[in-house]
Parts: C-alpha cells; sequence; structure tokens
C-alpha cells in the first residue's frame, strides 16, 4: 500500500493562517535573522520529489497553485530551488478534490484531474490500495483532516514557523479525531528558527485504513 503523507505549517499559536485568509501577512514580523533563507523550500521539493500522487483541494485554491507555479518555471527570478519544485509540480499526478472544476479548467494541467468532494475518501482509498510511492497532501487543511478522521493519513510532517497568527487566525486543529501521534523525526532549521516534527499516525477509528 501507498502512504499518505501530510505536510504542512503552524505557527508558535497554533494557526495555519491570519485573519487575512492569506500567508503573506504572517511573515509581517519574521525575524530579519531569517530573511532570505530558503530551506523550507528545500524541505518541500524533497518531500514532493519522493511522491507520486499530489492532492489538492478546492477550485479557485487548487487552480491558482497550479497557476502560479507554472509561472515560477520560467522567471528568471526565483529561485533554484523554486524552479525545480515548479517543474515537479508540472509533472507530478494531481488530484484536486472539488466539485466545480471543469475539464476545461484542466487543459493547461495535462497530469491533472478532478474528484468530487464526495468520492474524496474513495479516491484516497484507491490510490493507497496501489502500490509505488507516497501519496501527498500540502496545505490543503480540511481535505487531509477529513483524512487523519478516517484513519488513512499516514505520517504528519509537521513545521513550526517562529511567527504568530494573532486574533481571527485559522487554528490548525478545530476538532479531536481518534488518531495517536508518535514522534519519529525532529530537525531544526538555524537558518529560519522553523522547527519539523515528522509524526507516525496511528487512528483508533473503526476500519481505519482499509
Amino acid at each position: 500500500m501507498r502512504p499518505l503523507i501530510v505536510s504542512n505549517f503552524v505557527t508558535l499559536d497554533g494557526c495555519y493562517e491570519d485573519a487575512s485568509r492569506t500567508l503573506v501577512p504572517l511573515f509581517e514580523y519574521r525575524h530579519p535573522d531569517y530573511d532570505g533563507d530558503d530551506q523550507f523550500d528545500h524541505h518541500n521539493l524533497e518531500v514532493l520529489e519522493a511522491a507520486g500522487t499530489l492532492l489538492l483541494a478546492g477550485h479557485e485554491s487548487a487552480l491558482n497553485n497550479l497557476r502560479y507555479w507554472q509561472g515560477v518555471q520560467g522567471d528568471p527570478q526565483a529561485t533554484p530551488v523554486r524552479r525545480a519544485f515548479a517543474r515537479r509540480i508540472a509533472q507530478i499526478e494531481t488530484v484536486i478534490v472539488s466539485d466545480h472544476v471543469t475539464p476545461g479548467d484542466l487543459t493547461p494541467f495535462p497530469n491533472a484531474r478532478a474528484a468530487k468532494v464526495a468520492d474524496a475518501e474513495a479516491t484516497v482509498r484507491t490510490l493507497k490500495a496501489g502500490e509505488g510511492p507516497p501519496i501527498l497532501i500540502i496545505l490543503s487543511r480540511l481535505l487531509w483532516q477529513g483524512m487523519l478522521a478516517r484513519g488513512l493519513v499516514d505520517e504528519l510532517h509537521l513545521t513550526t514557523f517562529p511567527l504568530l497568527a494573532g486574533p481571527g487566525g485559522t487554528p490548525l486543529f478545530t476538532g479531536r479525531p481518534p488518531v495517536q501521534f508518535r514522534l519519529i523525526r525532529s530537525q531544526t532549521y538555524p537558518g529560519s528558527g522553523n522547527v519539523l516534527n515528522v509524526y507516525d499516525v496511528s487512528s483508533l477509528a473503526p476500519g481505519a485504513g482499509s
């Protein structure tokens, strides 16, 4: 079976985004010692290159993500690691969980396909039942937390940023699914202040992972 790996980040106050529901304002108070550090980009490239399928959620968010990385491929101002990430995004099998993605939306992305929200669990189970490299979810918080509650997540890679989201931020976790986390790896990144914790996930839900 193929493992399902989730890679996400969290702020020191336990949030996924700030009140603006965007990422850029989070970095307003980043320590100047960390400016220009790209270790998190290298980490993201590493997990993406190891994966065989990428899962994204949402019509606009997923398509905008793919469009953004298409632009990075030809951007002479982009760093080498970000261009490498963009090339891998273009190559990897991508499944977008959304009820609103049309075939026309996917024309620029030949390696992408859509799955209905109601079919998300079945789609993930089918992918996991095959042979091959891991399945990866980056961001897409509601999607992976739904899979976590159903016992389908095998590893959680959680990077803590030395930042605060502040009032109105979106908590990374809003429920308490029946799962257990066992720390299997931890790594600090002095150049960014980030801390990566990798957890093996065991579900207590009936029929988990089957």
